[in-house]
Parts: C-alpha cells; sequence; structure tokens
C-alpha cells in the first residue's frame, strides 16, 4: 500500500496508541494481579480437557483459551495478552473500515477515541466470550462493506467465515449479522447484490464452518439453550426500569467521545453560543452513515427490547456494539479535520488513557479485592497438601466453587481438571472422574455443601463431616486485610470401576 509522507506520519500515532495499549493492558494486570478473573478462569474450565462445546455458549473462546495457555503454560500473561490481541487485531480492522470511506485522520480518530469507552480501559483484560467479538465484529463489518463495494469473491467468502468464527463465539454474532443485513437491505445500491452468487456463497461457507458445531447441539441436546431459557425466567427486575438500565448503559459511550470532540476543535465551543451543527455535524459519506447507525442501534434495539420483556440482561452484552462507536461519529463529522485538531485530540486521548491505568494502579493498591490480591498459587498449594495427605496422590479433579476450583486447575503444575457446582452440566462432563477417581471438593459456605452434595448424589451432612475449615488472608498493599475461609473435603469414587479420561463432550442424557 502506497502512502504518502502525511498519511504515513498519521499511521506513526495509531502506531503508537496501539502499541501504548497493548503494553500497560497486558503488563499491568501480570504484574499486579494474583489470580486470574472469573470469567477468564471459566472459559480456561471449558477448555481443559478440549471441547467442542459447552453448557453456556459456543466454543471458540474456550479453544482460544486452551492454544494460548498451552503455548504460554498457563500462565496468567498468556490470557491478558490474549485479550488485548483481540483488542488490537480490532483497532486494525476499525482503522480499515475507516479508511474505505474517511481520510486518515478520521480513520485513525475511528480507534482512538475508543479510548473514551471505559469497558474497554478497565475491563477488556478479563478475557470471556465477549472478547473475540471484540475482534471479529470489525472483521465482520469490513469484510461486509468490502463485499458490497467490490463484489469480490473472496470479501464474501471471508465474511462467511469471520461471522461464523463470531456466532461460534457468542451468538450474539447473530445481533451483527442482522445489522449488516439491514444495511444491505436498505440501500438502492446494496441490494442488487441479492441477484448475484456471493451473499449465496457467504452463507454456504458460513453454514460449512458451523457444522461441526449444529451436529455437535444436535448430539447432546442444545445445553446452552436451557442455560438462556434459565436466564429468560430469571425475571428479577422490573422491565420498565431494566429497559431504561439497559438502554443508558448501552447509548452513555456515545456521548464521551462526542464531548472530547466538541473541545478539541480549533475553536472549543465553550459555549452554545454560534454553534452551528451542519458546520460539524453532518453525513459525510451517506453510506457510512447508513453502516453506522444500523450497526450501532440494531443490537442495541434487541439488547433493550430483551430487557423490557424483564429478561436478566447484562450490559456487558453490548460492549462489542462499540467498536462501531468512533466510527459512527466520524459518520456525521466534519471532513477538514485539521492536522492541529487531529494532533491535540491524540494526546488529549492517550493522556487520558494512561491516567485511567494510573487510577486502575491507585484502586489495586488501596482497596483490597481477593480476586486480584487473593494468593491464588498459595491457595492452590494449600489444597494439594489437603488432598495428598488424605489421598498420597495428585488431585484428579477439584470440584466446587467455580473460580477457587478453576485456581486449583489454574495454578498447580500438573492442572488437574475442574468443575463447577454452579453448572449442572459438569457433572455429566466430569462424570467418569468423579466415578471412578473422586475430587477434591471446595466450598466457601456451610450450606454450599447441600448443595455439593445433592449435584453428586453424596451425603450432605457426611460431606459436611469430612470438611476441613481453611481460612487464607489477603490484602491490598495499603488497604485492610480480610480473610476469605473456605472448606476442603476428599470426595471419594462413586464407582470402583478402572479409571477413565473425562467425557470431551456433554451428553444429552444422563
Amino acid at each position: 500500500m502506497n502512502l504518502n509522507p502525511h498519511d504515513r506520519r498519521l499511521l506513526r500515532y495509531l502506531i503508537i496508541f496501539m502499541a501504548v495499549w497493548l503494553i500497560l493492558l497486558t503488563v499491568i494486570p501480570t504484574v499486579l494481579y494474583r489470580a486470574l478473573p472469573l470469567d477468564t478462569i471459566e472459559t480456561i474450565m471449558w477448555s481443559h480437557p478440549f471441547s467442542m462445546g459447552n453448557a453456556k455458549h459456543p466454543p471458540l473462546a474456550a479453544w482460544l483459551a486452551g492454544i494460548f495457555t498451552a503455548v504460554f503454560a498457563h500462565t496468567d500473561f498468556a490470557m491478558y495478552l490474549l485479550s488485548q490481541t483481540m483488542m488490537v487485531i480490532g483497532f486494525v480492522y476499525v482503522y480499515r473500515l475507516g479508511k474505505e470511506f474517511f481520510g486518515t485522520e478520521k480513520a485513525i480518530l475511528s480507534v482512538t477515541l475508543l479510548a473514551t469507552v471505559l469497558f474497554y480501559t478497565f475491563d477488556s483484560a478479563k478475557f470471556n466470550v465477549n472478547l473475540p467479538h471484540m475482534a471479529l465484529w470489525p472483521m465482520m463489518t469490513f469484510y461486509c462493506c468490502r463485499a458490497v463495494k467490490y463484489d469480490r469473491m473472496a470479501d464474501w467468502i471471508l465474511f462467511g467465515v469471520v461471522s461464523a468464527l463470531s456466532v461460534l463465539s457468542k451468538f450474539f454474532g447473530f445481533a451483527l449479522l442482522f445489522a449488516l443485513f439491514l444495511f444491505i437491505v436498505t440501500g438502492r445500491e446494496t441490494r442488487k447484490y441479492f441477484r448475484r452468487p456471493g451473499p449465496y456463497a457467504a452463507f454456504a461457507v458460513f453454514l460449512l464452518v458451523l457444522a461441526p458445531y449444529i451436529v455437535w447441539l444436535v448430539r447432546n441436546g442444545f445445553p446452552p439453550f436451557t442455560y438462556l431459557a434459565d436466564r429468560v425466567s430469571e425475571e428479577e427486575l422490573n422491565p420498565v426500569i431494566n429497559f431504561f438500565i439497559i438502554l443508558g448503559e448501552s447509548l452513555y459511550p456515545l456521548a464521551m467521545p462526542l464531548i472530547l470532540l466538541w473541545f478539541t476543535m480549533d475553536r472549543p465551543l465553550l459555549s452554545l453560543r454560534g454553534f452551528r451543527p451542519k458546520k460539524v455535524l453532518h453525513p459525510s459519506d451517506p453510506v457510512a452513515a447508513r453502516l453506522a447507525i444500523c450497526v450501532q442501534f440494531t443490537p442495541i434495539v434487541l439488547l433493550t427490547l430483551l430487557a423490557g420483556t424483564g429478561m436478566m440482561i447484562d450490559s456487558m452484552w453490548a460492549y462489542p456494539v462499540y467498536f462501531i462507536t468512533s466510527f459512527f461519529l466520524m459518520a456525521f463529522w466534519k471532513d477538514d479535520i485539521s492536522f492541529r485538531e487531529f494532533r491535540r485530540t491524540f494526546y488529549v486521548l492517550i493522556t487520558l488513557f494512561v491516567l485511567i491505568q494510573v487510577y486502575d494502579v491507585t484502586d489495586w493498591t488501596m482497596l483490597t479485592n481477593y480476586r486480584t490480591h487473593f494468593d491464588a498459587r498459595a491457595f492452590a498449594a494449600e489444597a494439594d497438601g489437603f488432598y495428598r495427605a488424605k489421598t498420597g496422590r495428585d488431585i484428579p479433579l477439584a470440584f466446587g466453587n467455580m473460580w477457587f476450583a478453576g485456581c486449583v486447575m489454574q495454578y498447580l503444575p500438573y492442572h488437574p481438571y475442574s468443575g463447577s457446582m454452579e453448572d449442572p452440566y459438569d457433572e455429566l462432563r466430569f462424570r467418569s472422574v468423579l466415578d471412578h477417581e473422586g475430587a477434591l471438593g471446595i466450598y466457601t459456605h456451610e450450606e454450599d455443601a447441600y448443595e455439593l452434595a445433592d449435584m453428586l448424589r453424596l451425603d450432605a451432612d457426611e460431606l459436611k463431616r469430612n470438611a476441613k475449615e481453611f481460612s487464607f488472608p489477603f490484602k491490598a498493599p495499603y488497604g485492610k486485610e480480610k480473610v476469605r475461609t473456605l472448606f476442603f473435603v476428599v470426595i471419594p469414587p462413586r464407582k470402583n470401576s478402572p479409571p477413565q479420561e473425562p467425557a470431551p463432550m456433554l451428553q444429552a442424557q444422563n
């Protein structure tokens, strides 16, 4: 790609931004945090052993976690690097998408303004099923736009592949597919492609990539849909209040970059006097404007409508939508952005990003939180010592509280299997191990012993009698010391047959 000297100069700013982002958001949690977040631990648990699926979500996030933990030997660094790799890939494709419609200044601002989205700067280190969408949603949108712009079969096929990978990460990927479908059918110049082979080739590739997972779903009784049905039934919030909460949380990211742009113009608009919206807010490209509206608002409308039915919606589900936020603003912003404006905005954004990381480090230093200050390695060693003293062998399976069982898996050098009593399918997945080898049970409250015993079909009173209580102190460097109380218990084998490997796939029937 031939670039003029001005564009090469601008691209240095984008490279600096992505490098600072990747380094800080990988190094800071690796150095400071003493244990991985809950969602990250759960994702690794799904990958160990390898499976074509799990009870909650499609398997792509677990596959990526499994690859990175294998390559980097179960280090925490691997998961923080994986999270930011997804983010940086997404940034590259947001820039490429912007270049399809805008000049270099606006394309780069489409990326750098994402530093105002607080999820990206605070929570993106926590790898979970949403993080692959940070890369895949910009890729989907880019290849869709390339396909309808140039009608090249390679772009249609790539669009089909990336769309299938998005659904393999989380079913919410269908929301972006629907948004892009609306983008195509609402444009006179794009509807014509339905009379050509490209979209049908993309759909065929989409089904081909998804086929193994569809077979797995059919064979195993569609377990994620059972989980989704349970979430739908949890109507704990007022539907009207829930609707407005999700709507507000979904739209706030638009306000932050708009305010920043307002005050970094050549003539800051410190008052409404003299403000002429037509000078700075007008569609610079009608196709880009239509794309931005479809992609920005279709998933949000779907989420808010679901929230209005009373379904328990987590605002975290909207995080992948925010990749288009800055592009949306650029689609309606003035074209004549001066280099002085661009540079001023960049310096404000990079300063804001660094200050957010300073705040995060300060918060970690002062406020005690057990998932970042808890010594998970010492805890895992204590669990191993308890089980070894009782049985004389390695832990075959840690089962019980999700996060603590997952920490045993992650931080012991031999990485035993782990299962959660919050997930009924884990009893099916590890039935062979539970029947023939037993497990280490871990729970946090005495009443949890009854839930664990009921799930594993054990005697609860006997389980409680054999459990041993442990206390683990933890504290921030300048925070208050706290203590976490846990119970360990040896769960004996339920059958006396030769041991077998855990089932790599769930079974539809008990």
